[in-house]
């Protein structure tokens, strides 16, 4: 035992400093949320305590947003006095008790309260896993951040197909059972591999005051059209393609995996454009590649032309949000700044507007509009959007006074 316990002190400071041990667990802490959420959502109608009517389903989807959208600038505020470890811990300490909720609550109030707590969990997570790559690889922010979404998008895809099959297999708990031991892997992952980490010195501004410069309120604006417009596609595309083309859950699943991976094999090729275009011009190359290739989506005759239209959209996807992503970093430190939790508080939250937004669009169009109209309008608000990075000019982040 002293042997082991010996072993295991060399090993940990070694895990802790290694270039990739803060990757690893932000992207597992990512991937394990989207896995979580992903699960979750279709296991919704089946809970206990949630309910069948279309309007208790949709305050149970609304309390999670608004836990997500309430806790994310308090945690970038303590993520940036307190140290970002701390607030990966408090994901952590909300995310059991959300899980556990959802689970076995038999009522609507507590399935509620665990919508909830699942928003906060995860707005935690975001917000301080972000802040610790944009400190930790300042000189690969675009890269590395590319890769963190590429496994949130894995965990998105994996969780209803992972959730659906153990649902058939096993009910209602066995899920949940699987749930909670990716929860504690990924817990024990954040408590190896995130170095200890300290109140960060200097001025730390706020949500409000960085959000009013346009440095950062561009970027911000370009994530939430990317996530409205990826966002789209979720409630839309797999209905499309079972009604059009016969293509069945395993083949929706394994459509938008190869999307991923193709997301993550672009990652290198976005951060080296950017190098040498700049953010402006890559991430405007991204919006109008999104907006030529989505409405395809919509009038492709096969589910292969619509897997290869799928990735060049992911491609596009990339090419917008993973350097607006990293601009934001570079925005703060810039002026020297270190606030780097407040500044990803604010990407949460364009994040979650950008993904509220396309689900109120996808409602209100989807008994009116075919797929291919209302990913028609989705490309139009693009070259719109277009029009408006173009026409913005970049100013300096505010005075730190």
């Amino acid at each position: 035992m002293a042997i082991a316990v010996l072993q295991y002190q060399d090993v940990l400071p070694g895990l802790r400093a290694s270039r990739w041990g803060v990757l690893i667990s932000v992207a597992l802490a990512v991937f394990v949320d989207y896995l979580i959420y992903g699960a979750i959502v279709p296991l919704t109608l089946y809970s206990p305590g949630g309910g069948r009517s279309g309007s208790t389903v949709s305050i149970l989807y609304g309390a999670y947003s608004v836990g997500v959208l309430l806790t994310t600038p308090v945690f970038g505020r303590l993520g940036d006095r307190a140290g970002y470890r701390s607030v990966m811990w408090l994901a952590v300490v909300l995310q059991g008790p959300a899980v556990l909720l959802l689970w076995h609550s038999d009522g609507f109030i507590l399935t509620l309260i665990g919508r909830f707590l699942q928003g906060a969990a995860s707005a935690a997570t975001w917000t301080a896993g972000f802040a610790l790559i944009a400190a930790r690889y300042p000189k690969e922010r675009v890269r590395m951040i590319g890769l963190v979404l590429m496994a949130s998008t894995g965990g998105s895809v994996f969780g209803p197909v992972m959730s659906g099959a153990l649902y058939q297999l096993g009910g209602y708990g066995l899920p949940f059972v699987i749930l909670c031991v990716f929860a504690v892997i990924d817990a024990a992952l954040r408590f190896l591999l995130l170095p200890r980490d300290s109140p960060h010195g200097g001025p730390i501004l706020g949500v409000i005051r960085l959000i009013r410069d346009r440095s950062v309120a561009m970027p911000a604006f370009a994530v939430a059209i990317a996530a409205g417009a990826w966002g789209i596609l979720e409630p839309t595309l797999p209905r499309h393609l079972e009604a059009t083309l016969g293509a069945g859950a395993a083949e929706v699943g394994l459509l938008f995996t190869l999307s991923t991976i193709v997301y993550g094999l672009a990652s290198p090729l976005v951060s080296l454009v950017t190098g040498r275009c700049g953010m402006m011009r890559t991430a405007v190359a991204g919006m109008m590649t999104m907006a030529v290739t989505l409405p395809l989506l919509g009038i492709a005759p096969t589910v292969f032309l619509s897997a290869a239209v799928l990735c060049c959209v992911n491609i596009g996807f990339a090419f917008l949000l993973n350097p607006t992503s990293a601009e934001l970093g570079d925005a703060v430190e810039r002026r020297g700044l270190s606030c780097y939790g407040a500044v990803y508080a604010i990407y949460n939250i364009a994040y979650a507007v950008g993904m509220m937004s396309a689900s109120n669009l996808a409602a209100a169009l989807s008994n009116r509009f075919s797929v291919f109209e209302i990913l028609l309008c989705v490309s139009i608000i693009l070259l719109l959007c277009v029009a408006v990075m173009l026409g913005a000019r970049m100013q300096p982040v505010v005075e730190t006074q």
